[in-house]
This record gives structure tokens, C-alpha cells and sequence, in this order.
């Protein structure tokens, strides 16, 4: 144990004390320009990233996902149902929540190309914390701000032990497809052991910060990012046998669907995988799925055994969604909900528990909400806000609208609707009460009319005029 007798116990009321003077509202003294709590009082914070991972968790209603490890962290934190990401693809989604900004102040090089922007990790690293980062956080080495953690594990170092074997899906992408993708859809996995496995690796090195590597004097920001279930979709035996192929129902486009306009998706036409690729790749990414719920588990079981688990914040999230057959695409690349829409789980020391926020919330808000959260100044650069008001209230309101800006169009989420503009002048307006999935486009029903224009309203002025690039 890294605590024993007494000290333990000291950090504990610790803790408690500060929680208690967060809930009374406190936070706001950071704001004021009152001195932030000491180092020794504030809350240690745990950063667990995934990527290219959808909301298909049981504790988000799929009842195919096999997540108990996400779901016990849902059932002590709050589960937010509308979190939304400002990147389509890695890059850009992972720029902008590290460095606090949308993508309208925020490109995928906006770090290389201004290193004095502040980021994340340094700014807690500023105020007293010890940071340490593994595994895929900044998407790559070259993203990494060298001021931003004490101790970083680089990616050359999280190498897993031999025994990994793939099968590679590739019989039916159609010819027109087979130069740009060399005949390779992707990769399955299967291994028999967790350090076969690069997120069994960066899960080890995890727990090793919390065994041993951290300073017991001073609160952490510990950021662990995994790779699954990003292509290729590995996972052990154990995992991929707990999956059954034929239970999952296979992708469907209604007949009726409205056509997306040109360039909204990556692959056009679609990708034809037949029915036992498409069930091999449904099971595949399920199966990376579970997998990394386990090393989750894995890395909160070892919070929990020193004794850090009250006196930690704890947030879980995906850098963008994924399509995973929704017509016919098998990736991302494309603003539509099933991208859009990411996994949002926290749990914040003396707040609610077990419940469901139904508020809209932004990846960008990452960053101001741990700040408010652990008793920190929020720097004035930032375009989020932080959204620890729902997390001591989940019933509380979120934002009125979540954006985007990526590749040919532009998107902003409400309540009820998604509207979307794009550069060829075509626009879509999808109703999420009457059609979920997006596959009806409304936005020229008379009835609409008001909804659009309040839609292309709020995308102008976030983004401004129609067809403006930056």
C-alpha cells in the first residue's frame, strides 16, 4: 500500500472537506480570483479515453454489449446520453478537447503549430499536480505537449508480447475499392493473454503509476488512453467467445432512405460485405469492445485496492462514435449521430450517483469541467463549459445546441433535431423523436421551415456565413 495508518486517513478527510465545500458552491471563489484549494486538498483525477467507440454499452441500453466494468462505473457516476465530440476522426476530436477549443479556434496541427497553447495536462501539471500519460491521448507522439506530463510512457515502449493472431477481412470490398484500400477492410485479432494485447500493455503500465510510480504527497492527473476498439479489433479468446455472431442483427437501410449528398461519407458507394463478413466484423468490434472494458476494470480495481477511489474523479470517453455498418459504412468520417454521439461517463466524489443526464454536453467541455471540479482557475482561452452542474443535479439543463465542422459540411445537434449544411449548398434536418438513425432527411417539409432557419441561425453564428472556410 502507498498509504498506511494515519496519512490515509488524513487525505481522506481531506477529501471529504473539499467535496462537501464544492457542493456548497465554493468552486466559483476560482472564478473571483481567490486562491485556489492547496494541492494536498484537491481531488486526483483519472482520464480514460477509448477510441472510435460508439455508445455500445449496456449502460447505454445495448443489451448485445458485455461492459460490466463500465457499468458499475455508470451505476456510481452519472451517465451523460447526449455528449457530443467536435472531431470526426482522432485528430481533430483529440486537439480540441485537450487544448479546451472547438474547431472553429482549433485545427488538427493547431498544437505543433502554437506549442505556447495551454493544454490540459499542463495546466493541471501548473497547479500542483503530478501528471502521467499512456497510450493514445494525444493521438500520436508528435501531439504531445513535452511541458504537459511528469511522466509519459511513449508509444515505442508499449510493446506487447508475441502471440497475437489476426484474420484479415478482404473478400468482398468491390474492385473500384481495392487500390485505395489494398484489398485490406481490416483485422481480428484473437490472443490468449492480456500482454499480448497493446491495451493489455498500456493497462499495466497504468496500474504500475498507481502502484508505485505516483508522488503519495501530491494529487495526480493520470490520462490512459487505449486504442480499442479502433481497427484492427483485437481481443483475447476469452472475449471474442463471448460473443455470439448470429445474435447480432445485421445493419439495415430502409428502402425509403433519404440519399446523402456526395462526399458525406467516406466510402461511396458503400462497402459490400456479405451477411457472415458483416456478422465476423459486428463480433469483432464487440468482442475489442469487452476487451477494454476489462482493462478498465482492471485499472479502477487498482484505484479502488490503495484506496483512491472516493477521492478521485473519474471520466470515461470516446474520441468520436462509430457507423459499424449503418449504411454500409464500417468507420467513421461523417457527421452524422452515429459519430457524433459519444460515451460520457463520470464520477465526481460527493456527487450523484447512478443517475442519467439528459442535457447536452460537449467534449470541449472537458476541460473547464475538470478544472471546476478539482477547485482550479479555468483559463480564460477556453470555449467549453463546464458541466458540473449536472453532475450534482443530473436533472439540470445542458447546452441548447452541440457543433461540428468537419470535412464538406457542418452540423449543430439540439434537443430534438440534427441540422447539417454543406459546402454544395444541400442541407439535411433529421427529427431524433420520429427518426433516430438519420435516415429521413425533413428539412423540405413546409413545416419545418422555422426549425431550419433556427438551425442555420445557430450554425452561422458559431461557424459564420454558409460557406465560409477558414
Amino acid at each position: 500500500m502507498l498509504y498506511r495508518g494515519g496519512s490515509i486517513l488524513s487525505r481522506w478527510h481531506c477529501m471529504r472537506i473539499f467535496t462537501i465545500v464544492l457542493a456548497c458552491g465554493a468552486w466559483v471563489a476560482a472564478d473571483e480570483g481567490l486562491a485556489a484549494p492547496p494541492a494536498s486538498a484537491r481531488p486526483n483525477v483519472l482520464l480514460l479515453v477509448a477510441d472510435d467507440l460508439a455508445t455500445r454499452l449496456e449502460c447505454y441500453g445495448d443489451r448485445l454489449a458485455v461492459t460490466p466494468h463500465l457499468d458499475r462505473l455508470a451505476s456510481t457516476g452519472v451517465v451523460f446520453d447526449r455528449a457530443y465530440c467536435q472531431g470526426a476522426v482522432c485528430t481533430p476530436s483529440r486537439t480540441s478537447f485537450m487544448l479546451g477549443l472547438d474547431n472553429t479556434h482549433a485545427n488538427p496541427d493547431h498544437f505543433r503549430k502554437h506549442p505556447e497553447t495551454m493544454t490540459l495536462g499542463r495546466w493541471f501539471r501548473d497547479h500542483g499536480y503530478q501528471t502521467f500519460s499512456v497510450g493514445k491521448i494525444d493521438h500520436t507522439d508528435d501531439y504531445v505537449d513535452p511541458r504537459a506530463w511528469e511522466i509519459r510512457v511513449p508509444m515505442h515502449e508499449l510493446v506487447p508480447r508475441p502471440g497475437l493472431s489476426r484474420l484479415k477481412l478482404d473478400e468482398d470490398l468491390p474492385p473500384r475499392n481495392a487500390a485505395k484500400l489494398a484489398r485490406n477492410f481490416t483485422f481480428i485479432g484473437v490472443a490468449e493473454a492480456d500482454g499480448q494485447l497493446h491495451d493489455g500493455v498500456v493497462a499495466d503500465r497504468a496500474i504500475g503509476f498507481l502502484d508505485g510510480g505516483r508522488d503519495p504527497d501530491r494529487p495526480f492527473f493520470a490520462a490512459v488512453g487505449f486504442h480499442s476498439p479502433h481497427v484492427p479489433w483485437d481481443a483475447t479468446t476469452a472475449e471474442f467467445k463471448a460473443h455470439d455472431p448470429e445474435r447480432f442483427p445485421l445493419p439495415r437501410t430502409p428502402a425509403d432512405a433519404t440519399p446523402l449528398p456526395p462526399k458525406s461519407l467516406r466510402y461511396e458507394p458503400a462497402l459490400s460485405l456479405s451477411e457472415q463478413r458483416q456478422r465476423e466484423s459486428i463480433r469483432g468490434y464487440y468482442a475489442a469492445v469487452t476487451f477494454l472494458d476489462r482493462q478498465i476494470g482492471r485499472v479502477l480495481d487498482a484505484l479502488e485496492e490503495h484506496g483512491l477511489a472516493e477521492s478521485t474523479i473519474v471520466v470515461f470517453t470516446s474520441d468520436h462514435g462509430y457507423h459499424l455498418g449503418w449504411r454500409g459504412q464500417w468507420c467513421k468520417h461523417s457527421l452524422s449521430e452515429q459519430v457524433m454521439r459519444v460515451p460520457l461517463v463520470v464520477r465526481l466524489p460527493g456527487a450523484a450517483r447512478g443517475m442519467r443526464a439528459d442535457g447536452i454536453v460537449e467534449l470541449v467541455d472537458l476541460f473547464p469541467s475538470l478544472c471546476d471540479a478539482s477547485g482550479l482557475p479555468v483559463p480564460g482561452s477556453l470555449d467549453g463549459t463546464s458541466f458540473v452542474p449536472l453532475l450534482r443535479d443530473p436533472a439540470a439543463s445542458g447546452k441548447a445546441a452541440a457543433f461540428c465542422r468537419w470535412g464538406n459540411g457542418r452540423t449543430v445537434r439540439t434537443a430534438r433535431w440534427r441540422y447539417t449544411e454543406r459546402l454544395d449548398g444541400s442541407a439535411e434536418l433529421y427529427d431524433h423523436e420520429a427518426d433516430p438513425e438519420e435516415f429521413h432527411d425533413v428539412d423540405d417539409v413546409p413545416a419545418n421551415a422555422a426549425v431550419v432557419r433556427e438551425h442555420a441561425a445557430l450554425l452561422e453564428k458559431r461557424f459564420g456565413p454558409r460557406g465560409a472556410r477558414r
